[in-house]
């Protein structure tokens, strides 16, 4: 497969600046903390805004306000010099949350508070434009909306109060407010609480949520509209991560009465179109639009090598030899990755690593953590730093890195010696299957900016590494920017084939979904046979994007068609539960011992907030019954002994009708 030239996707984004930071805060006891934000704007952001502040709006970030904490803008944004400067001034809103007492202690120089976004008249959708988008399922509002003359439309909140799990404490809220993944903190302390009204009394606030799905548009939240409370000032929904039914809502009463059920008034806007080329490899360049591009949209001089090219050069620097042997770890550090296109790529270094005196299987099993310094010495990756800094040069290896040489690598990339790793085979003794710490490594990988490249001799093309949110993915390069914008749905099911009446109704049910999100639907499978590959099937008719978590198990085989996948060990079963986490939405077809496990799994993470609360289907007929009934059964005999939550029985779909589960969606999800 060669993917040096492709047709170049659609990424949909907000028109808005990086996270601006606190540059000065000042706090009066009794009083609230004042801040100036300093924003970095690029050459294109100033020619668009065109220095007037009325095209410009403030968002904070979300974590913010989910704290309850509001940054409240006051004065003009001044531009110059290539940046914009903002004053704010910030209060605590939830006084249950308690932030109000550390909130001087919180706000310190260098905090992120939020973005400018550009908000222009002429890519606000008109009340006409609305309604024939939601015909055309383009997005999903939440139930109940209403639409007036001028394009503005109201949220409904959900009948939900979040609340703290317990105390929060200095060091959680700096964790939360400062922490890569804060918002993961922040999921697992703040957890919803069903009422009967929303009630904010007078001078507090709440947080609560409601549901909508945006893939090409963005909202604004006016967050001053009438006399039913404000909305803090995260004003501003963006497509894709717009989600589910856990988009929140922050609200606050500033009045001296109560306020009962709320509702949220908003504009929709037109998101910017990029083009998304495939990922390359030239150095990382400075942004100079001041609009954040997604990391795999980075624009680059040079296009993606194929395999073929690749493989010959392994071929003709790495032989592979007549005894292959774990010891067989031989690397070549070469200039340019994407020169292979032109054939003219420069050598930098070949080189082989010595013979390890230590025996395979005791480097393999029994690794000596304190001989990690001295064995280091017999690997080729020791010569890594000998390499110039800055030149990010690509380091092509013959097996997925070990800890040894994953210790070096990180130091050469660290230092900017390398800043492309291509391997060849994932493990010597699993094949093409990856293990726990290989998992972590490629994290690893990601968080110090190294691009990871696995020439799959198995599927005969290159693929990249590329994270969709904590999750890691080999991805063909054509379908980078799909694979990061589509909605996920998970299809759980047996090795043995489906039944054709249940093959013809999941085909169904999967023409139902995308209908339901206008087309943005990838399917996620455990690559198997049976009903994972029907599945799979039916989805590449379709046109939608497929993906697998391959497994290494001794009684099924895998398929080689998914456009994006990952690979795990046996002893690594568990584990891969969690890369579905991607998935929006889950449904389980016939299944036997190893669907039943993925079923507890998937139910738990739900339970402990985990992954987010969605519909569950359990789809397919045995004989005149539903082949899932005797679980029906089961979960609601948990639930009446109060050992599985309610609301089980509300999000669980049992049923061999495709027709039902585009209703039960919409009903489940609070659309309208």
């Amino acid at each position: 497969m060669n993917h040096a030239s492709t047709t170049h996707a659609v990424r949909y984004a907000t028109p808005e600046t990086p996270d601006g930071v606190v540059r000065k805060a000042q706090f009066a006891p009794g009083g609230p903390v004042t801040v100036e934000i300093e924003f970095r704007l690029g050459r294109e952001f100033r020619e668009r805004a065109a220095g007037d502040p009325r095209r410009v709006s403030f968002a904070a970030r979300s974590r913010i306000a989910r704290l309850g904490i509001d940054v409240q803008p006051f004065g003009p944004i001044t531009f110059e010099n290539g940046r914009a400067m903002l004053a704010a001034k910030l209060s605590a809103n939830v006084r249950e949350y308690g932030l109000d007492r550390m909130l001087h202690a919180l706000i310190v120089p260098g905090i992120k508070l939020g973005r400018l976004v550009l908000v222009r008249e002429e890519n606000q959708l008109s009340s006409e434009q609305i309604y024939e988008s939601l015909e055309r399922n383009e997005f999903q509002l939440p139930s109940g909306f209403s639409i007036d003359s001028e394009g503005a439309f109201t949220i409904r909140t959900h009948k939900l109060r979040y609340v703290l799990s317990r105390e929060l404490t200095q060091q959680d809220a700096l964790a939360i407010l400062t922490q890569d993944d804060g918002k993961s903190i922040l999921n697992r302390l703040q957890v919803p609480k069903p009422i009967e009204n929303l009630v904010i009394p007078a001078g507090h606030g709440v947080i609560t949520s409601c549901s909508m799905f945006l893939h090409k548009h963005y909202v604004v939240i006016d967050p001053d509209a009438g006399a039913l409370g404000r909305h803090l000032n995260a004003i501003v929904l963006d497509p894709v991560s717009t989600r589910g039914t856990r988009v929140f809502l922050e609200l606050s009463n500033s009045s001296d009465r109560q306020i009962v059920n709320p509702f949220v008034k908003a504009r929709i806007y037109a998101a910017d179109e990029r083009s998304s080329a495939p990922r390359t490899f030239a150095a990382p360049k400075v942004e100079e639009s001041g609009i954040v591009p997604a990391s795999a949209a980075t624009a680059a001089e040079e296009s993606l090598p194929s395999y073929e090219q690749v493989s010959a050069y392994y071929a003709l620097h790495m032989p592979v030899p007549n005894e292959r042997s774990y010891q067989h770890r031989p690397l070549v550090v070469i200039e340019n990755f994407g020169a292979l296109v032109a054939g003219r790529l420069p050598e930098l270094v070949s080189t082989r690593p010595v013979s390890i005196e230590r025996s395979p299987a005791s480097l393999r099993t029994t690794l000596d953590y304190s001989q990690v310094g001295r064995d280091s010495g017999q690997f080729a990756t020791r010569m890594l730093a000998q390499l110039p800094e800055g030149k990010r040069a690509t380091l092509l290896v013959e097996y997925f890195p070990n800890l040894i040489e994953h210790v070096a690598i990180c130091n050469a990339v660290l230092t900017g010696r390398v800043g492309t790793i291509v391997f060849r085979r994932a493990s010597f003794e699993h094949g093409q299957f990856l293990s726990a710490n290989d998992h972590v490594r490629l994290a690893d990988y990601e968080a110090l900016g190294a691009r990871v490249v696995w020439c799959n001799d198995d599927r005969r093309h290159l693929a990249i590494h590329a994270f969709r949110g904590l999750r890691g993915y080999f991805v063909e390069p054509a379908e980078i920017q799909r694979f990061k914008s589509s909605l996920v749905l998970a299809v759980y099911g047996s090795a043995e084939r489906l039944l054709e009446p249940d093959e013809k109704g999941l085909r169904e049910f999967l023409a139902q979904v995308k209908q339901l999100f206008g087309g943005q639907i990838a399917i996620l499978t455990g690559g198997g046979p049976g009903a994972m590959q029907q599945a799979t099937d039916s989805a590449l008719e379709q046109g939608l994007l497929v993906g697998a978590n391959y497994i290494e198990t001794i009684d099924q085989s895998t398929n080689k068609v998914a456009h994006f996948y990952q690979c795990f060990q046996d002893r690594n079963r568990h584990n891969r539960q969690r890369w579905f986490d991607i998935a929006s939405f889950v449904v389980f077809c016939v299944g036997g011992l190893g669907t039943l496990e993925e079923v507890g799994l998937t139910l738990t993470d739900m339970k402990l907030g985990m992954v987010e609360r969605g519909p569950v289907v359990f789809f397919g007929n045995h004989g005149d019954d539903v082949y899932w009934s005797h679980m029906k059964a089961q979960l609601e005999r948990m639930v009446e002994a109060k050992r599985a939550p309610a609301w089980i029985n509300e999000n669980v779909l049992f049923t061999g009708d495709a027709r039902r589960i585009a209703t039960f969606y919409k009903k489940v999800l609070g659309l309208g």
